[in-house]
Formats: structure tokens, C-alpha cells, sequence
């Protein structure tokens, strides 16, 4: 590991900052069974119970196709457990979303391709098990894949120490386990036209993705392919991707159309090969000339996909294709395995500059490596991919080259002291922050420090700016290193216990606007030593958004609405659509009935507040879970609601003056007061 952390200086030397890496531990979660009751002495519901616990049998070798979000760092990637990437634009949460949170998507489906000639039961065969082949936006992956999972989902596992999926067995801030194989007869169904003939292999499937900075914009994915049926020959192993980049908020309806937001999403894609890199890169261009006619400005990002490695033998000394096409789904001159074979094994690299954004054409990739021959029963494969992003062309360069250099020395990267966990509270134009000293505690063996003890200290951040929250304190030992500020102004004479953990510091940020949301994080970083220089953890390992506000009781002012009058344009507002605008309800009792009526009497919205549990869900400008998966809810005041102007029919509420009401259930006294809504006519829904 020493000689890890003297490769890693060369690169940090290069004048990237080893720091805040914007990662957060994972929420991945999975449904458990429920053992069913037995039980009755009555015949006939001991036969029930037999049935009933052969049903939960059965069910439960049933294959169970599973999907999670990658979230530790800044690239939100959809997996599965059947080979199967992206989401296909099924939903607004992430496909291939970079910077997590950012809206700015980049792929819409990739796959796993295996191809190879086989023995069966009539003799020797041409196979290719594929994850995905052309099919259109919003189809669902599962149904098509020629992969069947074995287990029960996706395991998540890290190496974070205070990380509730800690394991020893991780390999970086967020593993991602699972396991599927081909062994499944499928008749042809959708776009596969031909009835599916298994290879026998078993496909074991790993995630990886860091939060450290310089390895915060890529997620690798690493294969292993078992045969567990006869020798297998001339084996090739593919990656077929869609990427295509855009702006998902600027669409009203999802998946985008043609009729809404800036039209078509397809066809604005300027893709080339980096041929020496093994890297096929994209970016969004609305049209010729290149680069005057892109407008890069809509969607800056660069993204794509790049090989990594392959085992045995060295990626350099097998053959490395490139094959694309514009997306035709049905096509029959790629409907057979053995047209998908040959596109695996043709040796060219055909240029993808050749097509033209924005003339109807749509690239589809395979890029594909081999051959392996001959593949015994028993032996693995392997291959590494790395999925990359980066905000300009030149970051997205050295994004690819940290990949395959963190590939290169087998992903054994040197880790900061993990972020401290972290509690948020909100008050009225401030922000309390408590957090805990696990970091402190934790060892970094590939450090010289005593005891390989080498925190250094606390850098809080908080901001407007969801990418970027800017730097507001630091705190850090009294040694030979940094401001030696010393821990003691923050330390708490006595600890406050949140969930059985003690949280021993605490900062007040005051002077902030009630109503907006605030971007924060508490970063540990370590001291460095002569080869490696300080490292920071991850910002979004404990990235948290806040809205500031009166707690109940804090305000004497009673219940107020702001701003009032509203108007479209209000400055929290994300401001394309209409569900994504809300205004404030504030010094709201802890338990409330909100009513809302025209000045004719008549009720537009009621709900029941709690502020114990209310979480911002009402707005999906202020929080949507399917798409912001780069903090957690937000953190509230427990007195205010964000209501997003649609009435209780559905509808978008007019402008005009409204009156409310609203009930104290604990006091059973009643507050009412007036607002104005002034609409845009520019909005769409």
C-alpha cells in the first residue's frame, strides 16, 4: 500500500485537490419476506397453511429482479441485478445523471454482451447473451434481458468505517454486489427475435465508486464471467450503451417528447472514440457546424464509457472494436446472435463522428474486447469498464485517466477519515449543526502518523450553491499542521445523544434567509505526510439541504405566508414547471389542519401538518425522492409547509386572493389570514 500512496502523489502533484469529493453513504434498501403464521387445528386450514407455505416457497426461488442508484459520489447510475444499466428513462431519477442532482443526464440504457461459440445438445452453436438490445424509452429492461438473476438484489458494501454498510470486504466507498447467469430458455419476446440458447455462464457483477475528488466522476463496473457449462471458444465481451445527454428539468413531462420542453432528446449527440484511451466519449450538440452550432451551454457535461482491463491477459494485447448504429429498434440485420456475434468480434473501430447531431440520427454503441479462447469449464473472465463524467472536455480527460489509473493499481486507494455523522436542525435564519467524533478514531494503516491516527480536523460547508456550498468554518488539532484553531469552541460540555449516538460538536450558522435552501456538509480531512498530501472525505457522504425557518414556539408573529404576494418567478422556485413552485406556510403549530379557500368560500387544499414528520414531501420543487438522491429530506423547522399551488382536483391553482385557515389540533385554536397569487403565462406543467 505504500507504493500506492507514492503512485497516488504523482497525480495528486498535478495540482488537483485532493479534497472534498462529494459522496454520501448509499440508502439502498431491500423488501424482506415475512415468515408466514402456521397454525390452526382445523383440517382445512392446515391444508391452507400447507399451500400457503408452498406458495411462499416457490416465491421464493423466484428470481427477483432488482435496481438501486449509485450515490456516494457526483455520478448517479442505475444498476441492476441482470446486467442491465440506466433506467431507461422510465422515471426522473438518475440514469446516467452527472453532477448527481444537477438534472443533466447522459445515458439512457447500457448493457452487458457475451458472445461466443458453443457446444449444445444438437452440436456447436453461435451464442450471444445480451442484457439489452434497441428497444424504445420506457421499456422495461427485465423483460428483454437474456440474464437471469441468482439472489435476491443488490448487496451494498464499504469501506467507509462509520458507514452502516461497512465491511472489510469493500474495495471502495460503495460496492455493489450481485449475480446472474444465462442459464434460463427464453422464447423471443420484444425486439429479441430469437429464441435464446445459454452459454452456461455466471456473471458476477461489482460496482465501484469513490469520494474522493479525484475519483468522484466514475463509477467502474467489473464482470466476472464463470463457464460453468462445456468448454466455450473465441470468446468476446461487449458493453452496449446509449448515451445521449440533455436536461431533464427542462421537460415537462417525462420520458421527453418531441411536444415538450426544447423537443426531441435523441438526435443532439456529438460522440467520438479515444482510441488509445479505449474511451467513447459524448457530449449534447443541437446541431452543425461543430462546435459553433452545439450550444454546449445547455448541457455542459461530458460523459462516457471507457475499458478498463480485462483478465487473463492484458486488455493491450487483445482486439478492441468500436461498432455503432443509429438506434432501430427491430432492425433484422442485428436480430440474430449471429449478426450480434459478428459486431462483437469485427476488429474495426468505426468512428462515431460520422454521426450528425441533429440529422436523425441516434448512435448506438457496442464496444467489444476478445478473444478469449479457449474458455474451460470453470474458468472466469474478467472484464473492468468505468463509467465517466466531467464538466468540461479537459476535466473529463483526467477523469478517464484517474480511472484507468485507479484500475491499474487494482483500486487500492488511500481513504481520509470518514465524515462525522451528522445532525441538522433549522431555526429562524439559522442552522444548527451537531455531529459526532467517529472520525477521530479511525485508522489509516498505509499512514506513518502514530498509531496511524491521522485526522486533522472539521471543515463545515454551506451555501446556496447544491454543487458547490461554499466553506464556512474550519476546525483542526493544535499540532504543526493548519490553523491549529483547537476542537474546544465547538465541543459540547455535554454530548447530545441523537439515535443512541453521542454528538459531541455543534456549530450555529446564523443569518440566513428563511425559506431558501441551504447545501451543507461536515468534512473530515487527515494530515498527509511526505508522499501523499492532506485528504478530505467526501462532501456528499453526509451532504445535507436545509431550509431555514422559525421552530414552533420560536416566533411570536403567529402563522404567516411568504412571500405574499407570490409570484411565479420566486427565487427558490426551480421554475420550468408548475408542480416544482411552492410557497411557505411558517410558525405553523406542531399538529394542524391547513385549509385553503377562494374569497367565494369555496375549498381549494387541506391537509393535515405534523411537524414531526413532515419532510418537504408536498413540493417537488423542494424535495422529489426519485431525484434527490444527493442529500436527504430536507431538514425542517417542524412549523413550516411548503405548499406547491395545486389544489386538491389537481390543478393549478389561478391568480387571484385566497384566504386560510388554520386549526392548532393541540389547542384547538384557529389562525386566518390572506395571500396573493400572481401566475405566469409562460409556465408550462
Amino acid at each position: 500500500m505504500g507504493g500506492s500512496r507514492s503512485l497516488l502523489a504523482l497525480t495528486f502533484a498535478r495540482g488537483v485537490r485532493a479534497g472534498a469529493a462529494s459522496s454520501r453513504s448509499g440508502r439502498g434498501s431491500f423488501a424482506s419476506q415475512t415468515p408466514l403464521p402456521l397454525a390452526s387445528l382445523a383440517a382445512p386450514a392446515i391444508v391452507l397453511a400447507a399451500a400457503l407455505v408452498l406458495a411462499a416457497s416457490a416465491a421464493a426461488d423466484e428470481p427477483r429482479f432488482a435496481t438501486t442508484v449509485t450515490d456516494i459520489n457526483r455520478v448517479g447510475l442505475t444498476l441492476s441485478n441482470y446486467g442491465f444499466f440506466g433506467n431507461n428513462f422510465r422515471s426522473r431519477s438518475p440514469s446516467l445523471e452527472y453532477p448527481l442532482g444537477s438534472g443533466y443526464e447522459h445515458m439512457s440504457r447500457a448493457g452487458l454482451w457475451v458472445g461466443a461459440e458453443a457446444l449444445g445438445d444438437d452440436g456447436l452453436f453461435t451464442g450471444v447473451t445480451t442484457a439489452i438490445v434497441d428497444n424504445a424509452q420506457g421499456s422495461n429492461g427485465s423483460f428483454e434481458t437474456e440474464f437471469t438473476p441468482v439472489g435476491n438484489g443488490l448487496r451494498q458494501l464499504s469501506r467507509i468505517a462509520n458507514s452502516r454498510f461497512y465491511s472489510p470486504e469493500a474495495i471502495s466507498d460503495q460496492d455493489f454486489l450481485c449475480s446472474y447467469n444465462d442459464q434460463t430458455v427464453r422464447d423471443p419476446a420484444g425486439n429479441q427475435h430469437e429464441r435464446h440458447r445459454p452459454l452456461d455462464i455466471l456473471v458476477e457483477q461489482r460496482t465501484l465508486a469513490f469520494s474522493l475528488e479525484v475519483a468522484d466522476a466514475f463509477v467502474v463496473a467489473r464482470f466476472s464471467i464463470v463457464n460453468q457449462g462445456p468448454a466455450l471458444r473465441h470468446v468476446y465481451l461487449g458493453l452496449y450503451s446509449q448515451f445521449v445527454s440533455g436536461d431533464k428539468n427542462a421537460y415537462s413531462t417525462w420520458p421527453p417528447s418531441t411536444g415538450s420542453g426544447p423537443g426531441s432528446w435523441y438526435y443532439k449527440t456529438r460522440a467520438e472514440f479515444d482510441s488509445a484511451r479505449r474511451l467513447y466519449k459524448e457530449h449534447y450538440c443541437a446541431g452543425t457546424p461543430y462546435p459553433e452550432g452545439c450550444q454546449f451551454a445547455y448541457c455542459p457535461p461530458w460523459a462516457g464509457v471507457m475499458l478498463l482491463g480485462v483478465s487473463p491477459g492484458r486488455v493491450e494485447d487483445k482486439t478492441v472494436s468500436l461498432a455503432w448504429w443509429t438506434y432501430s429498434p427491430g432492425d433484422t440485420l442485428r436480430d440474430s446472435d449471429a449478426e450480434l456475434y459478428s459486431i462483437l468480434a469485427n476488429p474495426v473501430r468505426m468512428d462515431p463522428r460520422d454521426c450528425v447531431p441533429n440529422t436523425g440520427c441516434s448512435p448506438i454503441m457496442v464496444m467489444g474486447v476478445g478473444p478469449f479462447d479457449p474458455v474451460l469449464p470453470g474458468d472466469t473472465l474478467h472484464v473492468d469498464y468505468a463509467f465517466v463524467a466531467g464538466m468540461d472536455e479537459a476535466t473529463f480527460l483526467r477523469n478517464a485517466d484517474f480511472a484507468q489509473f485507479a484500475s491499474d493499481i487494482h483500486f487500492v486507494l488511500p481513504a481520509p477519515p470518514p465524515s462525522p455523522r451528522l445532525h441538522v436542525e433549522s431555526g429562524a435564519n439559522r442552522v444548527d449543526l451537531f455531529w459526532d467524533d467517529s472520525p477521530e478514531h479511525v485508522e489509516d494503516t498505509t499512514s506513518p502518523a502514530p498509531g496511524h491516527l491521522d485526522f486533522e480536523g472539521y471543515r463545515v460547508y454551506l451555501g446556496l450553491d447544491r454543487q458547490n456550498p461554499g466553506r464556512v468554518a474550519q476546525f483542526d488539532l493544535p499540532d504543526t499542521a493548519g490553523f491549529n484553531t483547537g476542537l474546544e469552541t465547538i465541543r459540547l460540555e455535554t454530548p447530545r445523544v441523537f439515535d443512541g449516538i453521542p454528538y459531541r460538536y455543534h456549530l450555529s450558522v446564523p443569518g440566513l434567509r428563511d425559506g431558501f435552501q441551504y447545501y451543507g456538509a461536515i468534512t473530515s480531512y487527515d494530515v498527509g505526510d511526505g508522499q501523499v498530501p492532506s485528504l478530505e472525505s467526501g462532501i456528499s457522504q453526509n451532504k445535507f439541504v436545509v431550509v431555514p425557518g422559525p421552530r414552533p414556539g420560536e416566533s411570536a408573529r403567529g402563522v404567516t405566508v411568504f412571500p405574499n404576494p407570490y409570484r411565479v418567478e420566486a427565487r427558490w422556485d426551480r421554475g420550468a414547471q408548475v408542480r416544482d413552485h411552492y410557497l411557505w406556510f411558517a410558525n405553523l403549530p406542531r399538529h394542524a389542519m391547513l385549509r385553503i379557500f377562494t374569497l367565494a368560500g369555496d375549498l381549494v387544499f387541506e391537509t393535515r401538518f405534523d411537524g414531526d414528520r413532515y419532510q418537504g414531501e408536498s413540493a417537488r420543487g423542494l424535495y422529489d425522492r426519485r431525484q434527490d438522491l444527493d442529500t436527504s429530506p430536507p431538514s425542517l423547522s417542524g412549523s413550516s409547509f411548503a405548499w406547491n399551488l395545486i389544489t386538491r382536483e389537481g390543478q393549478a391553482v389561478a391568480s387571484g386572493l385566497y384566504v386560510y385557515a388554520v386549526e392548532d389540533l393541540d389547542r384547538k385554536a384557529v389562525s386566518r389570514g390572506k395571500f396573493l397569487v400572481v401566475k405566469s403565462d409562460r409556465e408550462s406543467f
